[in-house]
């Protein structure tokens, strides 16, 4: 048995035939030769084959049997074709059907295919028709209509989809080179006649073409704006034009040389082609950039929740400031705002339940991201009543390590050892980042943001969502303290991991089972059955889960103390592993510390036995860094590498005035003695202590004088006392002076060895 579009052909022998009628009770059928129509070549009359004939040609000429599919348009309905815009199409398949539709009965088809043929009816149409004179007009349309299974739409003409695509276009221009296009413009609606074209533009080549290709692809990587104008100013300077020296009175100028019209593309030509190469995608990226392209527009049809194996497989991290101004709770005659928070949210991509959260008015930041992550492992019933909410286990029961985590590219997931520590300690194999503002590729915790802030967050006072210039700023309207917002954001989660409807994630046996619809229901079902219950955590594993999300570093212990970023730590464990002696004696070496950003004021040391040993600061070396963050840490060693930087730089300056003045009294000096006769013995000097006692006295008159002078001023004098003043023991000023000093000062010494000779 045989039916219509099967092709049965032979390559080797060249024979296609495809069966386009089957007359079941005449046992014959009718083929057309797919070979004819490949070259282009009018549809002729199919030609009939009884059923034991065609089965013998079959087998004689070893024919293969496929299945042909008809041309697409055919199965389109008159909707469809108009939404494509082929009006024209159906008018033109009306228009024959009108014409020559009494022949597309069966009756007529059987007749003209298996019996005497169909002359005299095609004459009676000749006869009573105006529009169609000849005879091969009607054979055309009725050899279409059967090719092309017998149905109205064979009679489209959708020959012309490929219209003009043959057109010869020359390698490069000569007399080969014919323009296309009209000649003259359309005349207008108000009468004018139609109006010439005066572009004389040649036609165009494949050597252009190639030229306004590589245009395309330089204006998508540059152009941002009006991208077809610029490209066709790139084309005009590259290819049209060019500039040449000119003599002017001001000397040497530029001038432009613009080519001929008649070697120059005309916009329409250029626009043509250009649109070739600029597809819709290209268009937006031009204008919005790579990133927001793979960001809004790109489709999204694959997801990452089929290579999950169950919960806690993968959860996904993010961060963004919410639309709500919180108030300040810690004032009592005035009602302030604070700001909005950073809402920090994960959530376990196969169930799309959210297993943790936290808020904080700092960040984003590997702060809050690690309180979130130790949230999201964590008990979640301690959780809520450390801010006054009493829930029950089953309302919130995530507290379970998981395996992967995902996060964008942000600046507070860029510490490069927490992945291999949260490896090492808690067993997450893996932490991927995905590309910089590319939100779609975490879309499960970015949807949840949205969750959050469409059922709660813009229906509060305070929140910032479509505010209007009329109405006040939403920071004047704050009312929910931080306290409040985390019980209610609590509530709001509870809510979401118990109603929301994903009944799109059961396979066979969970909806055997009615294992419910909710992420918390996915959850709580699918961790016993694939993750064989996951890998909970209790109260004791706090401390364990908060010492592996804090990053490591490398600290030097010195024979001063362990010092870290610049700053000094001491424990006595260290003193009594003589950590300080080794260094002082064999040198410095490093261990590795966790440390926390919140606080300079500990760090950390886990011994090769496990055990947590906490370094404090030492107070005679880094008192100043106490109580601080490492923010305000890393600003303040900045602040003294300035100051040590400035002072170093005034010690320079005050050295260098210091030894200019000095070397000005030393020059004084040494003009003081510029016209004493030089010193040539060796030996020791005669006469320097009797000099150096000479020295003594003037010292000690001058003392005494300036004491007697200085008391003076505060003693109570008596009427009939007058001033007396002495005058200083001086330096004399002239020889003769000197020799009545010296001789006065030589009786006094004198005086002076007598009287210790008596003693």
């Amino acid at each position: 048995m045989f039916g219509v579009n099967e092709v049965y052909s032979n390559i080797k022998q060249g024979i296609q035939l495809k069966v386009c009628h089957v007359a079941i009770d005449l046992a014959k059928l009718a083929v057309v030769d797919l070979v004819r129509l490949e070259d282009g070549k009018p549809i002729c009359k199919p030609k009939s084959f009884q059923f034991d004939e065609f089965a013998a040609y079959i087998k004689e000429n070893k024919l293969q049997r496929t299945i042909e599919m008809l041309p697409a348009w055919i199965n389109f309905d008159d909707e469809k074709l108009v939404g494509l815009g082929k009006e024209n199409w159906i008018v033109k398949r009306d228009k024959k059907l009108k014409i020559a539709g009494s022949l597309f009965t069966e009756e007529t088809i059987d007749e003209y295919l298996y019996g005497g043929g169909v002359g005299d009816q095609i004459s009676d149409l000749l006869k009573s028709s105006t529009k169609w004179k000849k005879s091969s007009n009607y054979y055309r349309q009725l050899n279409r209509y059967i090719t092309y299974g017998c149905i109205n739409n064979a009679l489209l003409p959708f020959s012309y989809e490929n219209c003009g695509s043959n057109y010869f276009i020359p390698e490069e221009r000569g007399e080969n080179n014919v323009k296309r296009g009209r000649k003259t413009m359309p005349a207008k609606l108000d009468g004018h006649p139609p109006q010439p074209v005066f572009s004389k533009s040649p036609g165009i080549t494949k050597k252009e073409i190639r030229r306004i290709r590589k245009v395309a692809r330089t204006a998508i990587r540059s152009v941002r704006k009006n991208i077809t104008a610029r490209a066709r100013l790139m084309y005009r300077r590259e290819n049209e034009c060019r500039f040449v020296d000119e003599e002017t009175p001001y000397g040497t100028n530029k001038k432009l040389v613009w080519n001929d019209d008649t070697e120059c593309l005309s916009d329409g030509q250029f626009r043509r082609q250009f649109q070739k190469f600029l597809s819709e995608e290209d268009k937006i990226v031009a204008a919005k950039g790579q990133v927001t392209f793979d960001k809004d527009y790109a489709d999204r049809s694959g997801s990452t929740w089929e290579f999950l194996i169950g919960p806690t497989h993968l959860y996904e991290i993010d961060a963004t400031v919410m639309d709500l101004h919180i108030r300040y709770p810690y004032s009592d005659n005035e009602r302030l705002a604070m700001g909005r928070a950073v809402l920090y949210v994960v959530v376990d991509v196969y169930s799309t339940c959210i297993v943790g959260i936290y808020i904080g008015f700092h960040g984003p930041d590997w702060i809050g991201a690690a309180e979130a992550l130790v949230n999201a492992f964590m008990d979640k019933v301690s959780f809520a009543a450390r801010y006054g909410l009493e829930i029950k286990p089953e309302d919130w029961p995530c507290h379970h390590i998981c395996y992967w985590i995902n996060s964008d590219n942000g600046g507070e997931y860029s510490l490069g050892n927490i992945s291999p520590l949260l490896k090492a300690n808690l067993g997450v194999q893996e932490w991927t980042k995905t590309r910089s503002y590319m939100g779609v590729a975490k879309a499960v915790s970015e949807r949840k943001f949205g969750v959050i802030n469409d059922s709660f967050l813009h229906y509060q006072p305070g929140a910032v969502y479509e505010v209007r210039r009329e109405e006040q700023d939403p920071s004047q309207n704050a009312v929910w303290d931080l306290q409040s917002l985390y019980q209610a954001v609590i509530l709001e989660v509870i809510h979401y991991n118990h109603t929301a409807m994903r009944e799109e994630h059961h396979d066979f046996k969970a909806s055997k089972m009615h294992a419910g619809f909710s992420p918390q229901s996915i959850f709580n079902f699918f961790i016993d059955e694939e993750m064989a219950g996951g890998n909970p955590t209790t109260s004791e594993d706090e401390g364990r889960i908060r010492l592996a999300c804090l990053p490591e570093g490398e600290a030097s212990v010195t024979d001063q103390g362990v010092k870290f970023q610049g700053v000094y730590y001491t424990s006595p464990y260290a003193k009594k592993q003589k950590w300080y002696f080794k260094a002082k004696q064999f040198g410095v070496f490093n261990i590795t510390v966790k440390w926390s950003r919140t606080s300079g004021d500990t760090i950390w040391f886990q011994t090769p036995e496990n055990k947590v040993i906490a370094f404090k600061i030492k107070p005679d070396k880094s008192r100043r860094y106490q109580r601080q963050a490492w923010e305000a840490i890393a600003i303040r060693q900045t602040e003294y590498a300035r100051e040590r930087h400035d002072a170093k730089r005034k010690k320079a300056q005050s050295e260098l005035e210091k030894d200019h003045k000095q070397r000005q009294l030393l020059q004084g000096n040494q003009d003081e003695i510029k016209g004493l006769p030089v010193n040539t013995v060796k030996s020791r000097q005669s006469g320097i202590q009797e000099r150096k006692d000479e020295q003594s006295i003037i010292d000690k008159s001058n003392i005494d004088k300036r004491n007697k002078t200085a008391i003076s001023k505060i003693v109570t004098k008596h009427p009939d006392e007058g001033d007396s003043t002495d005058e200083p023991i001086s330096k004399p000023s002239n020889k003769n002076a000197k020799k009545r000093k010296r001789k006065s000062l030589n009786s006094r010494l004198q005086n002076s060895k007598n009287q210790k000779k008596d003693s």
